[in-house]
């Protein structure tokens, strides 16, 4: 038995694997865009070669005899936490071959892989599975909170600004907007402008889902999600007028993928005060509920960046102290 990185010349091996654990007494439905993807035998080998930064040195795999059996792929996922970049990684493709499972070999990848980890530097991974599973090998489950408003917003907010789909020539600024954001919360992906177009853009045609929110043709913010449930937000300067505008786009409780002090701050500032007949007849409501956010594990921090904790209990905290958010594009 041997667990080591993967080699180059492996991939192909690697990613017939993948296909072979996850299809394995798998009914695919046609509808299902998921199954969709996990039908195609190349789908991991087509997904890493998109993947910006990827080395097979970080899937960890277990060769036994004379075959790749079971393996681990830590993405690097680097990541705004507290007006800091911690070096994280997201673990997927976790997979055991059918004829090798129950073997408990999938335990000895982990480690090594954590291991792996913790020599390269990372601080902390995540991934997104049952604790039942994964708990054993050191990641505990996290959850965070997330907000869901049904409110009148006020007549004169957000009245000025404007949405539309986004071009080509609006990604520089959608980057620099994004860094903007995300760089004061805790728990979203640094995302460069090849991760954008490789891997966000590449799940769809053009930019899928996002639309631009201007003032005067000058952008101030983007919005992303469908139906009731948003999937990712930013403002720059405007954060009332925004929320406002992309609360009035989603009529009925509409749920906010983060909860920060800011959020609330500002849903208290738009909402229209209503007179005693209107206060009488309808029942406006904001409501903070916890949502499962992955599990979670301490690895390493070499450079003392992070000296709120040293240990996994010690980042859960912290992470629910800042107000943890994790975009969904960047779950996978």
């Amino acid at each position: 038995m041997e667990i080591r990185g993967l080699r180059r010349e492996e991939l192909e091996e690697h990613a017939e694997l993948v296909y072979s654990s996850y299809a394995h007494g798998r009914s695919f439905d046609s509808s299902s865009s998921l199954d969709g993807l996990l039908s195609q035998r190349d789908w991991w080998l087509r997904a890493v070669r998109t993947t910006v930064g990827y080395d097979p040195e970080q899937t960890r795999v277990m060769a036994l005899d004379g075959r790749l059996v079971s393996s681990v792929t830590c993405y690097l996922r680097p990541s705004y936490a507290a007006d800091r970049v911690a070096r994280a990684v997201c673990i997927g493709s976790v997979c055991t071959h059918p004829d090798y499972r129950r073997r408990g070999l999938l335990r000895h990848v982990l480690a090594e892989a954590a291991e792996w980890m913790t020599r390269n530097g990372i601080l902390w991974s995540f991934l997104y599975g049952n604790e039942a599973v994964y708990g054993g090998s050191g990641w505990r489950h996290l959850t965070s909170r997330v907000v869901s408003v049904d409110l009148v917003v006020a007549d004169e907010v957000g009245q000025e600004i404007t949405a539309r789909p986004l071009a080509e020539d609006d990604v520089l600024s959608l980057v620099r907007m994004y860094d903007a954001f995300n760089s004061r919360l805790t728990g979203t992906t640094q995302r460069s402008e090849a991760y954008w177009q490789r891997t966000i853009f590449a799940r769809g045609e053009g930019t899928p889902g996002y639309l631009l929110l201007e003032r005067g043709g000058v952008p101030i913010g983007y919005f992303c999600g469908s139906g009731r449930r948003l999937s990712e937000i930013a403002w720059t300067g405007a954060r009332s007028d925004v929320l406002g505008f992309v609360l009035r786009q989603c009529p009925g409780p509409v749920t906010l993928p983060l909860c920060t002090t800011e959020v609330l701050d500002s849903l208290r500032d738009i909402a229209q005060i209503p007179s005693q007949q209107e206060w009488q007849g309808r029942q406006d409501s904001v409501t903070i509920s916890e949502m499962a956010s992955g599990l979670w594990q301490y690895h390493t921090d070499p450079e003392g960046l992070f000296p709120e904790f040293s240990d996994t209990q010690g980042l859960l905290r912290f992470l629910r102290a800042h107000d943890y958010v994790m975009w969904s594009a960047d779950k996978s």
